[in-house]
């Protein structure tokens, strides 16, 4: 069972694909991740309308493959020395991040069913469907380089995100206080002058709301020249944060990207190995003789 587990552990896990049904299982999941993703598009469009019992015949058994791949992961995920455990490894895995875009890309397939048809729940599970493009990021290492660069780069980005808000607030607190008098509907209380806060700040400027009084426009200026700024910082962290991924990746020979370790030898390849050692170690001892060990 172990090497039957460890077979199919080595079909479904992306990376250097060395058999031809390696390469035809992830290159078959890509397609279906594709295909779902545009019959999820398709099935908003009014005009196929007609073609809607086509379309959930082909969601129905893509998400049957997905549900089939969660459930063969989750067993030979233990292959995995990070979840060895067979309960604990397991439970792990689940609860890591591509454990759960695999729970979240079929959850809404089988959760629809239980909510009421054309209510905002039911509308929201099925647009959540498009998670599954997030499955791409098993297969895409550009998804993956992303996830580096968010990752260290987090504390610089939530700083960057408490500074936004903070000016976010202050300067809707002082739109507040300055336009309430002249437009009380408007700006009629601080969490309603934050939507004016965050459409200016990031220079989108709508023009629904907008001061009419001079200290309002004094306001509205110097929160323009501070947002320019401090909106620009999480874009100047991402772009250091990926020429530094970027640089390490290229740095990297390709031989080392991937790195795997086995507890023990297979036994389909147990003479193999010997007839490799007993080439290398003479020499290893010899060399180690010499250093005094």
């Amino acid at each position: 069972m172990s090497t039957l587990r460890a077979r199919v552990y080595e079909w479904i896990e992306p990376g250097e694909q060395t058999s031809r049904w390696e390469k035809l299982i992830d290159i078959a999941l890509v397609v279906l991740i594709l295909a779902s993703v545009v019959i999820v598009a398709l099935q908003s469009m009014p005009e196929m309308a007609t073609h809607d019992a086509l379309l959930a015949d082909l969601e129905r058994w893509c998400v049957y493959v997905f549900t089939l791949e969660y459930f063969l992961r989750i067993w030979t995920c233990v292959e995995d020395v990070r979840f060895a455990h067979p309960v604990r490894g397991r439970l792990r895995y689940i609860c890591s991040g591509m454990g759960i875009v695999d729970l979240l890309a079929l959850a809404p397939f089988y959760l629809a069913p239980l909510a009421a048809p054309n209510t905002v729940v039911f509308r929201l599970l099925r647009v959540f469907r498009l998670v599954r493009v997030l499955k791409f990021g098993r297969y895409n290492a550009s998804i993956g380089l992303l996830g580096r660069v968010f990752r260290s780069r987090r504390e610089e980005l939530l700083l960057s995100l408490v500074l936004v808000m903070t000016l976010v607030i202050i300067s809707s607190t002082a739109m507040y206080a300055v336009e309430h008098d002249d437009q009380p509907k408007v700006f009629s209380s601080i969490p309603a002058s934050m939507w004016w806060g965050v459409v200016t700040l990031t220079t989108v400027g709508y023009g629904d709301v907008y001061p009419i009084t001079t200290a309002g426009k004094v306001v509205a200026g110097i929160s323009v020249l501070l947002g320019v700024g401090l909106f620009a910082l999480p874009a100047g962290i991402l772009a250091s944060g990926f020429a530094e991924e970027m640089q390490r990746h290229r740095s990297t020979p390709a031989s080392y990207r991937r790195v795997c370790f086995c507890l023990q030898v297979r036994r389909e390849r147990l003479e193999a190995y010997r007839e490799s050692q007993q080439n290398v170690w003479p020499e290893l001892l010899e060399a180690l003789s010499k250093a005094g060990w």
